[in-house]
């Protein structure tokens, strides 16, 4: 009897705790966004933070890390140095800012809708007009200017010797959206041409340097993963990338 009822009490605490990992499991899962570590002909290494099921937008106030909605947040459209407002036109939650301050001298943005996006080419802001600009607004969704680095799979010849860290919003060929960032810093040709190497179809980059702090968290625990080697002007961001659920 004895034996039976040990035997009754073992059972019974491995299904406990197969249940309460089970329970665990699936409570990370249900973080959509996926992480990846990928390699380049360059040999450098990137870090691919997949969207997948997440929904992209752009924030113009800082995003909580205690918002259990927000899975991710970077900086996304440079900051102007005059007035640490954003550089170039842009859109937020259907509200434009800056029309009248179009940076001519970046040739690419991206457009945020219903969770999705895509990444195009402007002519230097030349297509960013009033039809463009009135569409976004009446879908209550986004938009900013950056430099586009991949443009239908064709890198942009850069001949840039600086080294920096890099991250870039990517469109790969399967239509999947990822964040992609360095591990080390490189050129902006390292970083284009590796990554179009690597099955990217669009990127547009997005600011780095200085102002280069971000955040992601990971999929099955939740933990907090700091983005970003400098990280020494964060506090004047102006605008922010984020992966919500």
């Amino acid at each position: 009897m004895i034996k039976k009822l040990l035997a009754f009490l073992v059972i019974s605490i491995f299904a406990i705790v197969a249940i309460v990992m089970s329970s665990s499991y699936s409570k990370g899962t249900h973080s959509p966004i996926r992480i990846e570590t990928r390699t380049g002909l360059s040999s450098n290494k990137y870090l691919f933070i997949y969207k997948n099921a997440a929904k992209i937008d752009l924030q113009i106030t800082r995003p909580e890390k205690s918002d259990t909605n927000v899975l991710l947040s970077i900086a996304g459209a440079f900051t102007d140095l005059g007035d640490y407002n954003i550089d170039g036109l842009y859109i937020c939650n259907g509200k434009t800012g800056n029309k009248s301050k179009v940076n001519h001298t970046l040739g690419g943005a991206i457009r945020m809708m219903d969770g999705n996006c895509t990444i195009f080419p402007t002519n230097k802001g030349a297509l960013l007009n009033d039809s463009l600009i009135a569409e976004i607004e009446s879908k209550k969704g986004a938009l900013f200017q950056q430099i586009q680095m991949i443009t239908n799979s064709q890198a942009a010849r850069f001949i840039d010797t600086k080294l920096f860290q890099r991250r870039g919003i990517a469109l790969l060929k399967n239509d999947i959206t990822a964040i992609v960032e360095s591990e080390k810093a490189m050129t902006l040709k390292t970083f284009a041409d590796d990554l179009q190497a690597l099955g990217v179809k669009n990127l547009l980059y997005t600011d780095m340097g200085a102002w280069d702090e971000g955040w992601y968290k990971e999929p099955t625990s939740g933990k907090i993963i700091v983005l970003g080697l400098d990280r020494s002007q964060t506090s004047k961001q102006s605008n922010w990338v984020v992966f919500r659920k």
